[in-house]
């Protein structure tokens, strides 16, 4: 394997998550697809129950979450960052978005090219333009949905879903405190984290070639490498956090990764994997709103949550603030 190259966003100010919120699509049993999933996926043990479809443009799903941030919010954001895989249509896309979110003259990038990693580079671009000055509330739109129908996840980890999450990055104290966003499916509006780290770890050679083993023993050495780098940013041991979330993968992946990394499974908190399954790279920043609001959470607490794409390993410490 080629030697590893960590990315690390060293943050010149705190960043904030605040207004976080989510959408899925239509709720369906895993039972349903059977006849194209892996038996590793069906098993009684996954902690895999549910998967979401939808039938809307992956920019509308992402326009639904995006809604209820700028309603939630207490300025209008003055740069949007659009983060999907599958929108082959990103210009259009765009377009679609500002309007639709009455936000016609904000500037709007897209974030692309780790799949469900997409997080960690998409955090590095928020900073850097809040870093610049230039940029002051950031609206994070990750949406995604699987369109070609195959919705097992590389090497069976998970059964994938169509969703999205939003939230507004500032810095420092610049969000304000975000007010109550519309009603819709579960929001975390008044929960807000402190971002301490973001590590993206890279490495092109991972697992080339190699078959299901040896891409997970690939993922599992991008996996300690980015949490040894985001450890070195925090000033904080790993086994330190109080919690760590991963992608919502089955069970006995996860805890495999926990293990690896050295932490004891008491550190590990499930997302909402069994109501959700697995929603590209929407997946942490669900978690840690869903969890949030449900009290696996609390206020002061340091955690940990993941995301990776095939060569690509990201980290988020984030600190719970309200």
């Amino acid at each position: 394997m080629s030697a590893l190259q960590p990315s690390a966003l060293q943050l010149s100010a705190a960043l904030q998550l605040s207004a976080l919120a989510y959408v899925h699509g239509e709720r369906r049993p895993i039972a349903e697809l059977s006849d194209r999933l892996a038996p590793e996926l069906l098993a009684p043990d996954t902690g895999l129950s549910w998967y979401r479809a939808s039938e809307r443009e992956i920019w509308q799903l992402a326009a639904a979450a995006g809604a209820r941030t700028v309603e939630a919010a207490a300025e209008p954001p003055d740069l949007l960052v659009y983060v999907s895989e599958n929108d082959h249509g990103s210009s259009d896309s765009l377009t679609h978005l500002v309007r639709e979110l009455g936000l016609p003259a904000t500037r709007y990038l897209r974030v692309s090219g780790h799949d469900c990693g997409n997080l960690g580079p998409a955090l590095h671009l928020a900073g850097q333009a809040l870093g610049s000055g230039e940029h002051h509330r950031v609206l994070l739109l990750m949406a995604d949905r699987v369109l070609d129908g195959d919705r097992s996840q590389a090497d069976t980890l998970s059964v994938v879903s169509d969703g999205a999450v939003a939230c507004l990055v500032t810095a420092g104290e610049a969000g304000g405190e975000p007010g109550g966003g519309p009603g819709g499916e579960p929001a975390a509006d008044g929960v807000r984290f402190a971002v301490h780290g973001v590590s993206t770890v890279t490495d092109a050679e991972a697992g080339a070639g190699a078959g299901a083993g040896g891409r997970i023993l690939a993922t599992v050495a991008l996996a300690v490498a980015g949490t040894g780098e985001i450890a070195r940013q925090c000033g904080r041991a790993v086994e330190d956090f109080d919690h760590l979330i991963f992608p919502n993968y089955r069970t006995v992946a996860q805890e495999f990764l926990c293990s690896a990394m050295g932490v004891p499974l008491d550190r590990l908190l499930i997302g909402p994997m069994a109501e959700y399954g697995h929603c590209f790279s929407a997946d942490s920043l669900v978690s840690l709103a869903h969890c949030a609001e449900r009290g696996g959470i609390r206020p002061g607490e340091h955690v940990l949550a993941f995301g990776d794409g095939p060569n690509s390993w990201s980290s988020l410490a984030v600190e719970r603030l309200a």
